[in-house]
């Protein structure tokens, strides 16, 4: 089942049909359940994309990279999430959101060293901001760095940290000076997680089972001036303008991940049956299903509408993000529930796929953003909160 059949371009066909042929061999569902199984981050899936290339495409084409514009990668996420949504995460969170930061924030010298490491798939950047105490209200931070005379030292805890136990850099956020707001005094650390100090504990969840979540704990942690990644102080004005991009792109993960869920359970409608005919021929199953692909269909379509107006810059790009994310993450969790339903109690094995999407899924509605932060979100773009 193809993303955007009516609407993608042949340039974008061609990146589906890539993707497609190096999932054949690289993202199988039989993989797909081994690493879920044990709780193993996909390193044959992601060595092989970095051997396609296809690690260049978040970074700019003066650092070794493709420059690709936020439509090419969302085309990349929903594509690699028709297969794994592990994997699809993966590549979000270790190179397209560290990319996009050391891009857009960082200093020639970091630019110049860790760029051409991402594009080329030898470097995962995590991203630490949550603290157990702040949850939504994410500037109010309790982690700190003092200044020394080298530097700086770090206290503090972060939590629900993706890759943070394979990542080779953290880019942090910590407190360095009180301001009047929450917000105030704010400033990102490139923080290297094997330095003394830093403890990582890999949390046990539900599902994403082959993608680490952690609890990060910093006692102590040295960091050098020339870790400061953006403006000192004022990180948190720095970190919003990153907010679209990554809702846009959690938005196709979701895209994605639904219509692989939609495929599967059409297939089993088709061949399962019950009193003498196939399922998908009783009204009620083949309405549940007509309802899962109408819901696919309008999440491609705000993740398509989203992403140009990112690449657009356009004034509404942010409230527009934020409603493609919510809109495919709600949705792919309602399909979720309605395609376990469907397969009855196989449904509820971890011998059908079904299983894995229905523990994986409740993950996209809280991960960047809550559903209430996005309503919020949109809600002010629309004039109706201050």
């Amino acid at each position: 089942m193809m993303w955007w059949s009516g609407s993608l371009d042949s340039e974008h066909r061609a990146i589906v049909k890539s993707l497609d042929a190096l999932a054949a061999s690289h993202i199988t569902s039989e993989q797909c359940a081994d690493w879920d199984e044990r709780g193993a981050y996909p390193h044959e899936a992601m060595d092989a994309l970095a051997a396609g290339s296809w690690a260049r495409l978040p970074v700019p084409e003066s650092y070794g990279g493709a420059g690709a514009s936020a439509l090419d990668l969302a085309v990349v996420h929903e594509a690699l999430a028709r297969h794994s949504l592990a994997v699809a995460q993966s590549y979000y969170s270790l190179w397209v959101l560290g990319a996009e930061a050391i891009n857009r924030l960082g200093t020639e010298q970091q630019r110049a060293h860790w760029l051409p490491l991402l594009a080329d798939g030898r470097a995962r950047i995590a991203f630490a901001l949550t603290e157990p105490g702040s949850g939504s209200d994410a500037s109010a931070m309790r982690t700190r760095a003092t200044v020394t005379n080298g530097g700086f030292s770090v206290t503090g805890q972060k939590v629900f940290i993706t890759g943070a136990k394979v990542a080779d850099r953290i880019i942090t956020a910590v407190r360095t000076k009180t301001g009047e707001r929450p917000q105030d005094g704010i400033t990102l650390l490139m923080i290297d997680p094997n330095s003394s100090g830093v403890t990582i504990r890999p949390l046990r969840k539900v599902g994403l089972r082959a993608l680490d979540l952690c609890e990060v704990f910093f006692d102590d942690v040295p960091a050098s001036e020339a870790d400061i990644v953006g403006p000192r102080h004022d990180a948190w004005r720095a970190l919003r303008a990153g907010l679209s991009k990554e809702r846009l792109f959690l938005a196709a993960i979701s895209a994605g991940a639904l219509f692989d869920l939609v495929g599967r359970t059409l297939e089993h409608a088709r061949t399962r049956t019950t009193f003498g005919k196939t399922i998908g021929s009783h009204q009620l199953v083949a309405e549940k299903i007509v309802r899962m692909r109408l819901a696919a269909d309008a999440a491609a379509a705000m993740v398509k509408e989203a992403a140009v107006a990112v690449d657009l810059g356009d004034r509404d790009a942010a409230a527009t993000a934020s409603a493609a994310k919510m809109y495919a993450s709600e949705a792919y969790v309602s399909a979720a529930r309605e395609a376990v339903q469907i397969f009855g109690g196989y449904g509820f094995t971890e011998d059908y796929p079904v299983a894995r999407h229905y523990r994986d899924c409740k993950y996209l509605e809280i991960g960047g953003g809550t559903s209430e932060i996005q309503t919020i979100v949109i809600a002010r773009s629309m004039g109706l909160l201050a």
